[in-house]
């Protein structure tokens, strides 16, 4: 879930004696673990992490896996922290409590950690661990007031769609759905569904929620697929809606260019992972950071698509398979 600002890879400054040396003085290895890693949006968050270790000199890998269950995430999560090389662990954790332990342990090693994206109330994991991303408590709000301006003379439903639960979809779908209620109370605000991850299964469930509800006239996709999920959805039915999705991947931008879907969100993808790639290092040699390091997510729409094309083309030549180095 939505300013822009791991596969084993490495990026870095590496020692004739072969040692790897971060950036003032730190030795290690900083990784960043994450699942469901052949997904567009993950990729460029992958690489973005890596561009952002190389800009500020440190030594980084990716700790990833094809899997999409949370069982293969967080034992990922802990084999990673478990390695003797680990100087830092980013976690692409969902702010869900499972990693309190894992988390928990990186700290008893001494390892800072850094999530990305999905921010969780500070004191909910152990003070090794800050955030970097967009406040869910914020920017639906605006996206709300952008939508209804253009629905004030529409009647009728909007549908909302999740990838599955975590802490920032929830939020967004929650406070959305709650501003969508107050911009434009003479829309009906349907109750939130899983699209999941499947692109396939994504279009079924949005087709079955257009197909159930004919009055609809616009919906929200908390993930990245969503573009695509509403877009295939509209083409299933011959129904032509308000849709949004999240992410700026070049089938998103495509879609939002070509009218297929209203807009896209431009979740901080790339400037939280650059992002954390810097807070990693400044952790480990003992600065101290904010415990949120809070972003922007503009809306993407037809006038501004352009902008985050020019990304893509640098990063997804970069885009490849998954290794885990904890096998």
């Amino acid at each position: 879930m939505i300013g822009h600002k791991a596969s084993v890879l490495f990026i870095g400054l590496m020692l004739v004696t072969g040692v790897a040396l971060g950036h003032k003085g730190v030795k290690g290895t900083f990784y960043f673990v994450q699942n469901a890693a052949w997904h567009p949006v993950h990729q460029l968050t992958q690489q973005a992490f890596l561009e952002g270790c190389k800009d500020v000199g440190i030594v980084c890998k990716l700790a990833t896996t094809d899997e999409t269950s949370l069982d293969a995430l967080v034992a990922l999560a802990d084999q990673t922290v478990s390695r003797s090389d680990a100087a830092g662990v980013s976690m692409w954790a969902g702010g869900l409590p499972v990693f309190k332990k894992t988390i928990e342990k990186a700290k008893s090693k001494g390892i800072p950690v850094v999530l990305p994206h999905f921010p969780v109330e500070e004191g909910f994991f152990a003070d090794n661990a800050v955030q970097i991303g967009a406040d869910p408590k914020d920017w639906p709000i605006s996206l709300a007031a952008n939508m209804c301006e253009k629905l004030k003379d529409k009647q009728g439903s909007v549908g909302i769609t999740i990838n599955n639960h975590n802490v920032t979809e929830d939020t967004v779908a929650k406070v959305f759905g709650d501003s969508m209620k107050k911009f434009c109370p003479h829309l009906k605000i349907l109750e939130v569904q899983e699209e999941g991850p499947e692109p396939t299964r994504a279009i079924q469930v949005a087709t079955s929620i257009i197909q159930a509800n004919p009055d609809i006239v616009a919906a929200l996709s908390t993930t990245g697929g969503g573009p695509t999920t509403w877009a295939g959805a509209q083409k299933e039915t011959g129904k032509k809606i308000l849709a949004v999705g999240m992410d700026y991947t070049r089938v998103n931008l495509d879609l939002v260019k070509n009218g297929h879907v209203y807009g896209a969100v431009a979740q901080p993808l790339y400037t939280e992972m650059h992002g954390t790639a810097k807070l990693l290092m400044e952790l480990a040699n003992g600065s101290p950071q904010p415990y949120w390091t809070k972003l922007d997510a503009p809306l993407i729409t037809k006038a501004n698509a352009d902008e985050y094309y020019g990304m893509l083309d640098r990063l997804e030549t970069r885009f490849g398979p998954t290794e885990n180095p904890n096998k």
